[in-house]
């Protein structure tokens, strides 16, 4: 994607989150987790592209070495990941606790649950726009919208709503 970053068109983010439907909340909440490392630390995202370097270079060694045992040490390298898909999920989670009180004062009521049941394209379009204008984030970042229309369509809406 060249620089700056365009404007995501609605009917893009609408089929991108109708396509996240399909999976766990967890796995939407590392998504999530995944599209806010824009605003974390640079060595956040430093650490995360040392790992991936470390595996590359380890798996050249094997390849070079023709080795049968692995350099790369399997056991090792899925608690990396598992630990790295940890922390992005606890950072989905972390920013939609922050936001709960927001999307508790524009989400919670009866018309917007309707959204959330049985949903198709154009009330996915309505739930997108509602979110982006409670977190009134640039447009360029209305991706973040999408992936939180899905999470709300999931029951989470819901649950959010019922702590009041």
């Amino acid at each position: 994607m060249p620089w700056p970053m365009k404007e995501p068109d609605i009917e893009d983010l609408t089929h991108e989150a109708t396509k996240l439907l399909s999976l766990k909340i967890d796995e939407l909440y590392t998504v999530l987790g995944c599209q806010l490392l824009g605003s974390a630390p640079p060595t956040r995202g430093a650490g995360i592209a040392t790992n991936v370097m470390h595996l590359r270079k380890a798996r050249h060694i094997k390849k070079v070495n023709k080795t049968i045992g692995s350099a790369i040490d399997a056991d090792k390298w899925v608690d990396d990941v598992d630990a790295l898909c940890n922390g992005l999920k606890g950072d989905g989670v972390r920013f939609v606790d922050a936001m709960r009180e927001e999307f508790r004062k524009g989400l919670c009521n009866e018309n917007v649950f309707k959204l959330t049941d049985a949903v198709d394209e154009s009330k996915m379009q309505i739930l997108i726009m509602l979110i982006s204008g409670i977190l009134k984030m640039p447009p360029q970042f209305e991706s973040i919208s999408a992936t939180l229309a899905a999470m709300l369509c999931k029951s989470r809406l819901r649950e959010i709503c019922r702590k009041l």
